[in-house]
């Protein structure tokens, strides 16, 4: 025999009236579960229908069989109890029983679902293993990186006077160490000599231009169009070759 969930009286005290034997009622499931249990209704007066309905937060969770039964005497109604597997732990509704042909109307409270236990609290004297490690780790000195130093690039303008600067010093030193990640050039003797005649060519070219203007009157050298033609073309080589030195080892 299926287990009875409550027993309802009617007629007794008076026509239409309507007793639980039980106060209230704790169905104890789990999200996911469900179970069948009986109503039993006496009734002590004439034969008479009752309906049998649920309060909106038990609607779809506690269903009837037979929601207006006939009563006689003593009459059994199934009832099926589920809780959805995503639906709500616990709910509380209440469960009405109208008699009369809706002239009177009572319910009791029903609690569907298991109330969680509170988790234990840990007392302050235990330890675990991952508190000790947290410990650990928060007691261990923070060693700082080293930051890495974003270096700006250099504009144009900084590229080409750095470039010739450093051919200027190269030129007089006579070698152009390349950096990391190039092969490294070593400049013989044989490559050293042009360069560094081009260089001194180029000053000598330079010196004489300006003394053309700074010299006074009566000292100045007269200069031919042939020779001037000469002077072009040399300082237009030197030029050239140092530039392509520059392109070269930049």
């Amino acid at each position: 025999m299926q287990q009875i969930f409550q027993n309802v009286i009617i007629n007794r005290q008076e026509i239409n009236s309507i007793e639980f034997e039980k106060e209230s009622v704790e169905i104890s499931l789990s999200p996911g579960g469900e179970e069948t249990f009986e109503v039993l209704i006496t009734n002590y007066g004439s034969p008479t229908h009752i309906h049998f309905s649920v309060s909106d937060e038990l609607k779809g969770q506690i269903t009837f069989l037979r929601d207006n039964p006939y009563v006689l005497q003593k009459e059994y109604v199934s009832a099926v109890a589920r809780i959805p597997q995503e639906g709500r732990v616990l709910t509380k509704g209440q469960v009405y029983i109208t008699a009369g042909y809706g002239s009177r109307k009572k319910g009791f409270p029903v609690q569907l679902g298991k109330v969680e236990s509170k988790p234990q609290e840990h007392s302050k004297d235990e330890t675990y293993p991952g508190d000790e490690e947290e410990e650990l780790n928060s007691q261990k000195p923070s060693v700082a990186l080293p930051v890495k130093r974003i270096s700006r690039p250099k504009s144009g303008r900084e590229k080409g006077s750095g470039a010739f600067s450093s051919f200027i010093r190269k030129s007089f030193t006579g070698g152009f160490p390349a950096s990391t990640g190039r092969k490294t050039h070593n400049v013989s003797g044989n490559e050293k000599l042009p360069l560094s005649m081009a260089f001194g060519g180029f000053l000598l070219l330079i010196g004489l231009f300006f003394l053309y203007f700074i010299l006074p009157a009566g000292l100045q050298f007269k200069v031919s169009f042939a020779q001037s033609l000469l002077f072009s073309i040399l300082f237009v080589t030197c030029m050239t070759y140092i530039l392509l030195k520059i392109a070269e080892d930049g």
